[in-house]
Formats: C-alpha cells, structure tokens, sequence
C-alpha cells in the first residue's frame, strides 16, 4: 500500500494539490485516532482541514484506490477501510517532493539572504534556479497570489516591502501587542463555533506530526489564519485589516525560516489556551495570553531581521 503509485507521470503536475490533500486526511484521520468501521465526508474534512472541497474529491478517490477508504454509497461518503497501523504507516511516509513548495522556498530564503534583487525578470529567474518556465510561472503567480510581488508597469517584477531589520521586526511585534489583544476585547466580539473545532484539530495534528516532518508552509499559514480570524471575530474592521496587512509582510519572511520543533510545540500550546480562554467567555485573560504570546515570539528573530 503506497501513494506513490496512485498517481501516473502524465497526472503527476495536475494532482499535486490533490495529492497534498490525500497527505492532509491521512495526518487528520491518524492524529484523531480515526480508523476502520468510521464514517466520512467529502464536505466535513475539507471543513475541518480547511481545504476546498475539489482537492479533497480527488485525494479521497486516490485514497479509495489504496484501500484506505471505500464508498460508503450514492452520496453517502466514505468508512474507512484500513487499520490504525496502516494509516500510521501512509501518515509517515516522506511526501512527494513538490517543486513548486521548494522554488518558493528557495526564492524566499534567497530574496531574505539578499542573493537576489527586489527587482526582478523571469528571464533571470530561469537563468538563476534552471527550471522550467511552467514551475517558475506557477511559483511566481502563487507569491503574488500571497501579495510578496508584484508585476512592475512595465517589465518583470518586484518584492513588495518586508520586514528586513531588527527594527521593523520589534516595531511589527509592538504593534501587534497593542491591537491584538485589544482585538479580543471588543464589545462585538464573536468566536464561530465550526472555525473553533476547526483550530483545534489543525493545532492537535499539527502537535502529533513527527519531527522535521511539518512543512514551514503549513505551519505559517495555520498560524495566520489564527491571528486573522481573531481579529475579524472582533467585529472591527481596523483590526482586521491590520492583521491581514501583517499577515502580508510577515508571510514570504516567515516562509524562509525553519522554525525548532520546541518553538512550533510552545506556539500551538499557547493558542490552544487562548482558545480555551475564549471559550470559557474570559477574553480579557484571552488578551492576556496573547500579549505574552506576542511576547515570547518577538523573541525569536528569523534571518533578515
């Protein structure tokens, strides 16, 4: 039983993101303990991996192919087929190199390490990294996607500002220690109770992944989903965009960084209280929580900064 083989080489390009999806459900299903005899659903685990729900039609039809799942009737969804041990197998398995979650990081430790300029042309990324032009292009129109370039008005690209100093980094953190907390204390300050369980289930499985396993990718954008939702939950429109401008500058740096295994445990740790704070309706110790939170990672200085 592998994934290796579900996928033939003519496919390979266009069932990536389907192929990350299948990763996903193997690591949600072995960190939640979910084995044979189990009822699932297309729409339930693209809510509670927070994945459209087209990649995960796919994956779920590969992981029916290896016998992990099977139908369980005409729009009925699936019961899992395989054993505790065999999704714990799947679930370790090394993924399959993406080359394109790798030219980005690349570029992004490159752009941070200052091997290559705030402008840019296509040409001489090709000449730089010696891909092909369909790997570059999608990278590229991922980073804008993300608002870390964007196209000149004339010719190439260019890296939007980031935060390349000391300075900017402990301004950025300050910042953040004053609206985020205060976030959370605003009179309209609603939690959704589908985006809660939804958290906790990324942080748990993010908690049970095994070391030097968890792609800084993943671990970024799980946390900034985090800190976004939070501040639109606080029904203030400043504070949300204030965020989602964080957010921006923060990503491409972040990406370039390889976070320790005892920092990414501490971080899920920490929301996880904050998140139970909130639940218990006591947001000014939710507040407090994240006020230290902020403080503890301002600590951590990735490269660039």
């Amino acid at each position: 039983m592998t994934l290796h083989g579900v996928q033939d080489e003519g496919a390979r390009e266009a069932g990536k993101l389907s192929h990350k999806a299948a990763a996903l459900i193997l690591d949600y299903l072995h960190s939640r303990g979910i084995s044979e005899g189990a009822h699932i659903t297309e729409s339930g685990l693209a809510e509670a991996l927070n994945v459209s729900r087209t990649p995960v039609r796919t994956a779920l039809e590969q992981l029916a192919e290896i016998n992990v799942i099977a139908q369980a009737g005409p729009r009925r969804g699936y019961h899992v087929t395989a054993t505790p041990e065999q999704i714990r197998a799947l679930a370790r398995q090394p993924a399959v190199g993406d080359e394109e979650e790798e030219l980005y990081l690349t570029i992004a430790q490159d752009f941070i390490s200052d091997r290559i300029g705030e402008q840019f042309s296509e040409a001489d990324m090709l000449r730089q990294y010696g891909v092909g032009r369909g790997l570059l292009s999608r990278v590229l129109q991922r980073m804008a996607s993300d608002r870390v370039i964007e196209r000149n008005p004339g010719y190439g690209w260019r890296f939007e500002p980031l935060l390349k100093s000391v300075e900017a980094h402990d301004e950025s953190y300050r910042f953040r220690m004053t609206i985020e907390p205060a976030a959370l204390e605003e009179p309209g300050f609603t939690l959704d109770a589908s985006w809660l369980a939804r958290a906790r289930a990324e942080h748990e499985a993010t908690l049970a992944t095994p070391p030097g396993r968890l792609s800084m990718v993943r671990f970024f954008e799980m946390n900034a989903d985090f800190h976004e939702t939070l501040a639109a939950s606080s029904g203030n429109t400043f504070f949300h965009r204030a965020m989602q401008q964080q957010n921006q500058i923060r990503r491409f740096q972040n990406y370039s960084w390889t976070y320790g295994d005892e920092r990414i445990a501490a971080c899920c740790r920490e929301h996880l209280a904050i998140l139970d704070a909130l639940e218990n309706r006591d947001n000014n110790w939710a507040a407090t929580l994240m006020r230290r939170h902020l403080e503890l990672a301002s600590r951590l200085r990735p490269p660039g900064a």
